[in-house]
């Protein structure tokens, strides 16, 4: 319960919702643009038949548009029922469907039932945002993009979706197209494509959301990356050292340290003195101080040397 108002505090708007109440605000005032945000929505509609379209959704808002779309154009007011998450617009009887189809037919050249579906860009150049914006309220989602870039437009008829695949390809937005029970789903996957879609559909306020959560985002993978790469380089180093400190020991315990030439003798006390230091940080504790590079070649000679030297006790033991 929420301590100030006594009501359960509201679960937070998916991106998904808060796209769709923003293009719920607009709507085309040119007639073509609303008979094409129509179609587009019917086409998209969850069942369709010769005597009934049903357009299920879970935006009240949107059920409210289509229904003033149809009523101001056909004077039929469809009927809405509610389910408990979602809002039914059914579209019936059969002559008012009829009428629907032949009217959207004749000034479209578009069937929203049987198909093939082809609204083409001729004769709805300038209703893009509309067409877009239909598309999505009817059938899209997008996910968290926190989470993953992912957008995609859930279609019962494979003609609408290939037909709607192949607008958005006419906006150089790239999508793909896979089966999912039944249902034909096409999909934008890339950030950059989806921030177009966004754009071209007028979602200007979600455009600017979704880009900040890029830039969150590509911050917390950049992190990652950098701490991960820390965390490799931390490993390496220390695994480093303890094969260099388990050599020079042994080379102590044999009495070899003090036949080393000086420049390795000095190089293997300061690792033997700090065994926790990066091959830079060894090279600056030298006198005079020897550069990242040298330090590692004088380790790398003193690591040889005593592994021959315990090759050649190995060998001594066998004989």
């Amino acid at each position: 319960m929420n301590g100030k108002s006594g009501h359960p505090a509201r679960p937070p708007q998916s991106f998904s919702h808060q796209i769709k109440d923003e293009l719920n605000l607009q709507s085309g005032s040119e007639r073509n643009c609303q008979l094409a945000e129509l179609a587009v929505a019917l086409a998209c509609a969850h069942r369709q038949s010769p005597g009934e379209i049903i357009l299920t959704t879970a935006n009240p808002s949107y059920a409210g548009l289509v229904a003033r779309l149809v009523l101001e154009r056909y004077h039929v007011a469809p009927d809405l029922v509610a389910g408990r998450e979602t809002l039914s617009i059914i579209l019936a009887p059969e002559d008012l469907v009829g009428q629907i189809r032949q009217d959207l037919s004749d000034q479209l050249g578009v069937d929203v039932v049987a198909g093939p579906f082809q609204l083409t860009a001729g004769k709805v150049a300038y209703c893009t945002k509309a067409i877009l914006r239909a598309a999505f309220l009817a059938s899209g989602s997008i996910r968290d993009p926190l989470k993953a870039y992912h957008l995609e437009f859930d279609l019962r008829r494979e003609d609408v979706a290939i037909w709607l695949g192949q607008f958005l390809a006419g906006l150089d937005i790239r999508s793909g197209l896979v089966r999912r029970h039944g249902h034909a789903v096409v999909y934008i996957k890339e950030g950059q494509q989806i921030a177009d879609f966004l754009q071209h559909c007028g979602a200007h306020q979600s455009l600017l959301a979704f880009e900040s959560l890029r830039v969150e985002k590509e911050m917390r993978n950049t992190v990652n990356r950098v701490v991960n790469c820390d965390s490799a380089n931390s490993t390496r180093i220390a695994n480093t050292a303890a094969r260099q400190l388990e050599l020079l020991h042994f080379l102590e315990k044999s009495g070899l340290f003090g036949a080393l030439p000086e420049e390795l003798a000095a190089a293997g006390r300061a690792r033997l003195e700090n065994p926790d230091l990066s091959l830079k940080e060894l090279g600056e504790t030298l006198e005079p101080p020897l550069g990242k590079s040298g330090m590692n070649h004088r380790l790398k000679k003193l690591e040889q040397f005593a592994q021959d030297q315990m090759e050649k006790e190995r060998r001594h033991h066998d004989d």
